[in-house]
């Protein structure tokens, strides 16, 4: 693992002291030129103005290196994360280290602010920038003291939890039932698609190595790339270094069974 290292076990396993013990000076007070666009996001403009600056108070930017870790399983869970610019992923490591991606998160995606919500408050993953990354960081417990105020943010914020866990359980269905064809179809539809062919983009940009989306896939590189050859031969796609280009959507839903690009299912499966 490239990044700050820490024993998980030390008592103080803050993010900022440790990044403040490494001299890093990269914890920044927020620039009011960033107002704006955290107001706008759509988890914080529905809080009171007087809430909203109350959260801003306790805020502040973070700059991150490629490959630099942000936090590790078990930290405590002080801070959650909005980001600025760049790619953040979120991983398990087994004792033998193995590596396994939980989920790849973009520009404007907000992530751990679940860890808000549990009993013990510590971050169920480690966090590593994918690529050079600035990241808003919020206090967890000045923001949910706020959340008192907006009902409003109360039912948002139990919408974006509610979506991101029918993501997930999906995703479990396709890793336990579907092979690894369908897992990367499934992918490249959910990523130019928003409902129906119609809404179907022609380019998909990778902002992700192929490498860490075949991990997230859980498909080897091998796989994932043999895959990619095979759907450009049939001439389905197109490849141009990180931009795919779906040349026949219709004909990738058809191979999977897809009836929309939200991931219903055409297969009908009949139990004896």
């Amino acid at each position: 693992m490239v990044g700050i290292e820490f024993p998980i076990k030390n008592t103080a396993n803050d993010l900022f002291i440790i990044k403040l013990r490494e001299n890093r000076n990269d914890v920044l007070t927020l620039s009011p030129l960033y107002y704006q666009e955290i107001r706008d996001h759509r988890l914080f403009n529905m809080l009171p103005k007087h809430c909203f600056d109350s959260v801003i108070q306790t805020a502040g930017i973070l700059f991150l290196k490629k490959n630099e870790l942000l936090y590790e399983c078990g930290f405590k869970a002080r801070q959650f994360f909005l980001i600025h610019s760049g790619q953040m992923a979120l991983f398990q490591m087994s004792s033998e280290g193995n590596e396994k991606i939980i989920s790849l998160y973009d520009s404007g995606d907000i992530f751990a602010e679940d860890s808000m919500f549990t009993d013990e408050k510590r971050y169920s993953t480690c966090a590593r920038a994918c690529s050079d990354t600035a990241l808003f960081y919020f206090d967890a417990q000045n923001f949910k003291q706020q959340m008192n105020e907006s009902y409003q943010l109360c039912l948002s914020m139990m919408e974006d939890m509610s979506s991101r866990i029918q993501q997930q359980t999906q995703e479990i269905v396709e890793l336990s039932i579907y092979d690894a064809q369908y897992r990367l179809v499934s992918y490249l539809l959910k990523k130019g698609c928003k409902a129906g062919l119609e809404s179907c983009q022609p380019v998909i940009v990778l902002s992700t190595t192929k490498t860490l989306l075949a991990s997230r896939l859980s498909i080897t590189p091998e796989t994932f790339s043999r895959i990619l050859s095979k759907l450009k031969k049939q001439g389905l796609i197109s490849i141009d270094e990180s931009e795919i280009t779906l040349n026949e959507p219709e004909q990738l839903k058809q191979l999977i069974g897809y009836n929309e690009c939200s991931g219903a299912v055409k297969k009908q499966f009949a139990f004896a």
